[in-house]
């Protein structure tokens, strides 16, 4: 009898693949939830109360967009079909938590990210988050104006939703310069209130199918 031939991978493999490497992510926030806990103290100077509240809402919002990974395409017309999100780059906001949603919604949508940060404890979660990820997945760099201005010919996307009203106008240049789509900031509350097909639906502008 002959060898089966093989079946191309479907875009709900992918899906389910990343909510995987997701829950592993978690798995090892928790692990380290000790750790993480004293580089978020440390990095936002707040009581060991506070940090604890942020190191568990971490890793629910990581389990939560584990979930989303595989039901993206259900809920929202623009990921129909297997599209993902274009290559593009993050700045994250420098708070704990708030960069775990940024991150991991994205990564649940299938995008390949540049995440340009420059907190000790953000830069912690993203390399345990990026460590259950192809290599290709996630690219870190540092949050420094001559290098975030790099990244506008490198990416379609660019998503400042949590940088200050007045980000860097070289930037703004560069990404007008190589054609490169902004998701301009957004007030922080604003950007917490979101829901989550809020927050992840405008990185889908110009999604493709895999090959």
């Amino acid at each position: 009898m002959g060898e089966r031939p093989l079946r191309p991978r479907s875009p709900a493999h992918g899906a389910a693949r990343r909510g995987r490497a997701l829950l592993a992510a978690a798995a090892e926030v928790e692990s380290g939830r000790q750790r993480f806990v004293e580089q978020v103290r440390r990095a936002h100077r707040c009581r060991i109360s506070e940090a604890v509240a942020q190191v568990d809402g971490c890793v629910d919002t990581i389990v939560r967009w584990a979930g989303w990974a595989d039901k993206l395409d259900l809920v929202l017309p623009v990921a129909a079909g297997g599209r993902r999100p274009p290559p593009l780059a993050v700045l994250p906001p420098e708070e704990f938590l708030g960069a775990a949603r940024v991150l991991c919604s994205a990564l649940a949508a299938g995008a390949r990210c540049v995440v340009a940060h420059e907190s000790a404890a953000v830069a912690a979660l993203v390399d345990v988050v990026a460590a259950e990820f192809p290599a290709e997945a996630v690219t870190v760099v540092a949050r420094d104006p001559g290098t975030v201005r790099e990244l506008a010919a490198t990416v379609t996307l660019l998503d400042v939703r949590a940088a200050p009203d007045d980000w860097d106008a070289g930037l703004r240049r560069a990404c007008a310069e190589a054609g490169t789509r902004v998701l301009p900031p957004l007030p922080p509350d604003h950007l917490a209130d979101l829901d989550d097909l809020a927050l992840v639906g405008p990185l889908f502008t110009g999604a493709v199918r895999p090959a």
